[in-house]
Order: structure tokens, then sequence, then C-alpha cells
């Protein structure tokens, strides 16, 4: 009779285990986004943020940061040069269009609210591993 409560127990236990295990649980859907998919979760991450994005030596707000990077992108996918637009990845979009200045050179950079600044690559590809870990 004293055996069932442990069993009852050790029931519970497993089950806690199963589905509360990151292996079993969320994480088989974590990392189901597609590549567009990342952009896009990019791109609103930028447009959300609460700062501003540095362009050429001049500030934008994360709004006009978000359209412009849409833009560049859009004109980029259109272009007989870049990879087909089914071949784009996260980390071609942060490396080719989100960083730097096209006609510059000029790294971008994000400026947060207390005036700290990290270029823009740093912080998208930071970004992207909290997407990838869905943190």
């Amino acid at each position: 009779m004293k055996k069932y409560p442990i069993l009852f127990f050790s029931f519970f236990v497993l089950l806690f285990i199963v589905f509360e295990h990151p292996l079993v649980s969320e994480s088989k859907s974590c990392n189901t986004h597609s590549e567009s998919e990342k952009i896009e979760i990019l791109l609103k991450k930028i447009g959300n943020f609460n700062g501003n994005f540095i362009r050429n030596g001049e500030s934008h707000n994360s709004k006009d940061a978000e359209n412009h990077l849409r833009y560049k992108l859009n004109e980029a996918k259109n272009s007989f040069f870049a990879p087909d637009p089914k071949d784009w990845t996260a980390k071609l979009f942060i490396d080719k269009i989100a960083s730097k200045s096209f006609l510059s050179g000029s790294p971008y950079k994000i400026r947060y609210p207390n005036g700290k600044e990290i270029t823009s690559a740093t912080w998208l590809y930071e970004e992207l591993k909290k997407i990838e870990n869905c943190l």
C-alpha cells in the first residue's frame, strides 16, 4: 500500500521531465523559421527598436531605418548581380544590406537611448541568435 504513493509521484515526475524538457517540448518548433521569416523578424525588430539608427553619420528613427532596409533589400533582390531571392539568408541580409552603406561603405550603427552605440551588424547578429534560440 505504501508503494502506490511512490509510483504515483514517479509517474508525475516522469511526465514533468517529458513535457518540460527542452529537447522534447518547445525546442522542436523553436527554430522552424524560414530564412525569409528571420529577415522579416529582424526588420520588425529594427522598426520597433527604442533608439536610433545611425546611417552615414545621420541619426534616423527606427521606423525610417526599417523602411530604408526594406527598400535596400527589395532593390538587392531585384538586382541582376544578387543571389536569387529564394537563396537569401538572414546572415546574408545582415552582411550585405543591414551592416553598412552601399554608397559610402560606412558601417551602420545602433544608438541606444542611453547613448551607447554598437554596429548594426553586432546588434543584428545578437537578435538573430535570440530568434534561432527562441529567446
